[in-house]
C-alpha cells in the first residue's frame, strides 16, 4: 500500500488536526472537509508527526509517547508495550511497575503497530505499523526473550492499528484491514503463516478501524467499526466464517475505536476514542456507558491513541500514554480498570 493518501483518506483526516505540531504527506488534491464535527471527525494513523524532544520522566517510566502497540504475554505474565511515535525501546507491566525490556533484535521504531498473543505458539506476534510516513508490512515474534523477524510465504497489506485478536473459533490470531480504499480483509496468522480469511457478509469497506475484541460470554469477534457512511458506530460480528450485522444501540460515533476483553467481568471494555474520554462495556447483549468516579483524561483529539491491554493476572485494563488534548503534547501516565472505576498508578508504580 502506498503511504500516500487517497481522498477519501484524507476526507478522514479532516482538519481537526489544526493546533498541533504535525505533518501531512501525501493527501491527493481537492479533499473535502469531512461534515462531522471536528471533535469527531477520522485521522489516518500514521501521517502525523508529532515533536517528542526534551521529554523528561521519573527513571523506570516509558518516556511520553502516542500509538504504542500494547499486548498481554500470558506466558509470561505481563503486559508488553512497544514503541510509539518516536520510539523504539520495550517495556514490561507486572502489574505494579514498568521495567524496560533490552532484546537483542527488535522491529525498529513504529506506531500504530498490531499487537497480539499467540497462546497456541505462546508467543506475542507483532504486525506493521507506521514509520517516517510509510506503512510497514513486516511481521515480528516475542518468545519473552528476543524478537525474531518471521518470513512467511504471505504477507498481508500494510495495516495500521485496526484490531487484532487471538481467537479460538478459528485457533489463530485474527486481524481486521480495511481502509476505505479497496475491500476489507481478516488476516489469520496460524503461527508461520498468514492466510487472506474467507468469510461470507462481513462489513462494507466504508468501515474503516474500529475496536476488535472477543465476546468473552458469547465467543465471536466483535468488531465495533466507525462507518464513513453511518451516523452511529456499527456492530458486527464474527463466528469463524460468517460476518452478522447486530442492531444494537451503539456508543456515540468516534474515530479509532479501542476495546478489550475484560475476562474477569466477562465484558469488551471501550475507552476513548478521537474526542472522547467514556468508558463503555459490552456484556454480549447490550452497550452500557459506564460512569466512573474517576477516569483518564481524554487522550486524543487528533488521531494519535494511548496503548491499551487487558493484564489477565491482575483482572485489570490497562491504559497508558496518548497525546493530551489541552497542550498537544504525549503522555506517560498509566491507568487501570477495575471493572467499576479507573485508577492512575503513581509514577512510581503501585505497592
Amino acid at each position: 500500500m502506498s503511504p500516500s493518501l487517497s481522498v477519501s483518506a484524507c476526507v478522514r483526516a479532516g482538519l481537526a488536526l489544526a493546533g498541533a505540531a504535525l505533518a501531512l504527506t501525501g493527501c491527493a488534491g481537492g479533499a473535502a472537509q469531512s461534515t462531522r464535527p471536528a471533535a469527531s471527525v477520522r485521522s489516518v494513523p500514521g501521517d502525523v508527526t508529532f515533536s517528542y524532544a526534551n521529554e523528561t520522566r521519573p527513571a523506570g517510566l516509558p518516556s511520553p509517547r502516542s500509538s504504542p502497540a500494547m499486548a498481554y504475554d500470558a506466558a509470561r505474565p505481563e503486559s508488553l508495550l512497544f514503541g510509539g511515535e518516536g520510539s523504539s525501546d520495550m517495556w514490561a507491566w507486572n502489574g505494579h511497575r514498568w521495567a524496560q525490556l533490552h532484546p537483542v533484535h527488535s522491529p525498529g521504531p513504529r506506531a500504530w503497530a498490531e499487537m497480539a498473543y499467540d497462546p497456541r505458539h505462546r508467543q506475542v506476534v507483532l504486525f506493521g505499523g507506521s514509520a517516517r510516513g510509510s506503512r510497514l508490512n513486516d511481521t515480528w515474534l516475542w518468545n519473552g526473550r528476543d524478537w525474531t523477524r518471521a518470513t512467511p510465504a504471505f504477507t498481508p497489506a500494510p495495516t495500521i492499528e485496526e484490531g487484532i485478536t487471538f481467537f479460538s473459533g478459528t485457533g489463530t490470531v485474527l486481524m481486521f484491514s480495511g481502509d476505505d480504499i479497496g475491500p476489507n480483509h481478516l488476516y489469520s496468522w496460524d503461527g508461520a503463516d498468514w492466510t487472506d480469511l474467507p468469510f461470507t457478509g462481513g462489513p462494507p469497506r466504508s468501515a474503516f478501524q474500529g475496536g476488535f475484541s472477543v465476546d468473552p460470554k458469547r465467543r465471536v469477534v466483535v468488531l465495533l467499526a466507525d462507518d464513513i457512511n453511518k451516523t452511529t458506530l456499527q456492530h458486527w460480528e464474527f463466528d469463524g466464517r460468517v460476518w452478522t450485522h447486530r442492531d444494537v444501540a451503539t456508543p456515540p460515533v468516534r474515530a479509532l475505536v479501542q476495546t478489550a476483553d475484560d475476562e474477569r467481568t466477562h465484558t469488551i471494555v471501550m475507552f476513548g476514542g478521537v474526542g472522547h474520554n467514556d468508558t463503555w462495556t459490552w456484556d454480549g447483549t447490550r452497550w452500557t456507558q459506564r460512569h466512573p468516579l474517576h477516569s483518564p483524561s481524554m487522550r486524543s483529539s487528533t488521531g494519535p491513541m494511548p496503548g491499551m491491554a487487558y493484564d489477565a493476572a491482575r483482572g485489570r485494563v490497562v491504559v497508558f500514554g496518548g497525546i493530551d488534548v489541552r497542550t498537544n503534547r504525549p503522555l506517560n501516565d498509566t491507568w487501570t480498570w477495575n471493572g467499576e472505576d479507573w485508577s492512575q498508578v503513581p509514577p512510581e508504580g503501585s505497592r
